[in-house]
């Protein structure tokens, strides 16, 4: 798979916007997005939601009315160690 990286979008009111929608706010095409991945909610109340664009479709400019627009890592999250079992609680 192709390296992808978030992109902030813009929904209307607390709707998401779908992939069509969000593809022509960044100006790229759908399958440049991780359709798996979807439109994520990051702020669902200011109508901000995130998306996967493939990394050589990202646009070169950002537009000045949308400040978190991207292109942003998405790190793999994994722990760091092997999971512990959390300690039993004494009986009373």
């Amino acid at each position: 798979m192709a390296a992808m990286a978030l992109m902030t979008v813009q929904g209307s009111g607390q709707e998401a916007p779908s992939l069509a929608e969000a593809a022509a706010q960044l100006g790229v095409s759908t399958q440049d997005l991780d359709e798996k991945f979807g439109v994520v909610p990051v702020d669902p109340s200011r109508g901000l939601y995130s998306v996967q664009v493939r990394e050589g479709s990202v646009p070169a400019t950002s537009d000045a009315g949308q400040p978190y627009r991207g292109p942003f890592s998405n790190p793999r999250i994994a722990p760091f160690g092997p999971i512990e079992p959390a300690p039993e609680k004494p009986k009373s």
